[in-house]
């Protein structure tokens, strides 16, 4: 058919799916979708089947096979691969990795690899904590549902994967503290006595009070979390994590602030948050949606950028959104929710970049297999401990 005569560089596609495309590719994309309903099915199918991971490959001969099996298996219709972008890549003696999209899983009736066979031990995460009340008493919520706890006046009502307080008194006369901990594998939900809601992930602690006082509501964060604060203009709510206060009356945002990261991250979903440095108010920002404050722990300057959020808030919602992520960084945040121990024996491999949006709750073997496809890297698996090679 003479439509498919109009051809187009596959590059063009993947970046126009990953934001990074110039208006001139921009132009050229539209009118390439305009010319054909086959190229507006082929660009649709590649934007279906990225949402269920990305791959790489750095050379020539395994973009092209890639391209080959999408010709084969979905429209029918295949870019070409322009081969200057090799000669540029090296003239500049730097590697481009070209992404290509894995559309359909491996047929049932084929052999697994080893690598995804072992991890198939590996689980996800699950709902588990344990609250230490201030007396100091410890309580494995994940084997207690459907319980209640009184404590001076307040009723903690928890259902095996949600802990949730509400209050008898009408204001607290002494401010006590729970303390709620998450474990590596494991993720929580918490309503606190003034309705907030709070998401909280893997390795995460949270001290609250079980009543706030009249005048400040304040929680202490370390690891991430995810809050929705209930409005209350004349009573600011205050999350303390590292070395950073973010003051809210009422909004959404979330916070990673894990002590072994170099940095406290703070993404604003909607409202208005002031992110300031403990100890020194004068140096603050404000947060608008769709910005992000970043202190870095050897620094006592907050800077801030533009985000797509999603990408750091996807975790609440099921997902892992990895948008050209380190593996370094990605094996950081599987190992919390996985629960393993990750070594790198080949140190070049953490700088590896990939791209890819992932179920949460997916068998670790089916991620696995994702990353070990790129032909980028090998895992070896004994019990819980990955090695990277």
């Amino acid at each position: 058919m003479a439509e498919l005569n109009q051809n187009i560089d596959f590059e063009i596609i993947w970046k126009k799916i990953h934001d990074q495309t110039n208006e001139e590719e921009d132009q050229l994309l539209a009118r390439w979708l305009s010319e054909s309903s086959t190229h507006r099915k082929y660009y649709e199918d590649a934007v279906r089947y990225y949402n269920n991971g990305t791959q790489f490959a750095h050379t020539p001969a395994e973009l092209k096979k890639a391209l080959n099996k999408i010709h084969r298996k979905t429209s029918g219709y295949n870019p070409y691969i322009n081969p200057q972008i090799f000669t540029i890549v090296a003239v500049a003696a730097s590697i481009l990795a070209l992404v290509y999209f894995q559309f359909f899983q491996p047929e049932k009736t084929m052999e697994q690899p080893q690598t995804e066979q072992l991890a198939q031990s590996i689980v996800p995460g699950s709902n588990k904590a344990v609250l230490v009340l201030a007396d100091g008493s410890e309580h494995d919520l994940s084997q207690k549902d459907n319980s209640v706890i009184d404590e001076d006046g307040s009723e903690i009502r928890n259902t095996g994967n949600k802990l949730e307080y509400s209050s008898k008194n009408a204001q607290a006369t002494e401010i006590k503290y729970n303390t709620l901990k998450i474990p590596r594998g494991g993720e929580y939900f918490l309503v606190l006595a003034d309705g907030t809601k709070v998401w909280l992930n893997s390795e995460t602690t949270l001290r609250f009070p079980v009543q706030f006082a009249s005048d400040v509501r304040m929680v202490e964060l370390t690891g991430e979390a995810f809050f929705e604060v209930t409005k209350n203009e004349k009573v600011p709510f205050i999350v303390s994590s590292n070395n950073q206060q973010v003051k809210v009356l009422g909004t959404q945002f979330n916070i990673s602030s894990y002590p072994e990261d170099h940095s406290t991250v703070t993404t604003l979903v909607e409202g208005s948050v002031e992110v300031s440095l403990q100890g020194n108010p004068a140096e603050k920002t404000m947060l608008k949606p769709n910005e992000q404050s970043y202190l870095l722990n050897s620094e006592n300057v907050i800077q801030k950028r533009n985000v797509d959020v999603s990408q750091y808030v996807a975790w609440k919602e099921g997902r892992f959104v990895f948008q050209n992520q380190t593996l370094e960084n990605i094996m950081k945040t599987l190992s919390k929710w996985y629960d393993v121990q990750v070594v790198f024996a080949n140190e070049d491999s953490r700088n590896l970049k990939f791209t890819g949006n992932l179920e949460r709750y997916s068998d670790f073997s089916n991620i696995l297999g994702k990353i070990e496809r790129t032909n980028e890297v090998e895992f070896e698996i004994k019990d819980k401990l990955i090695t990277i090679k």
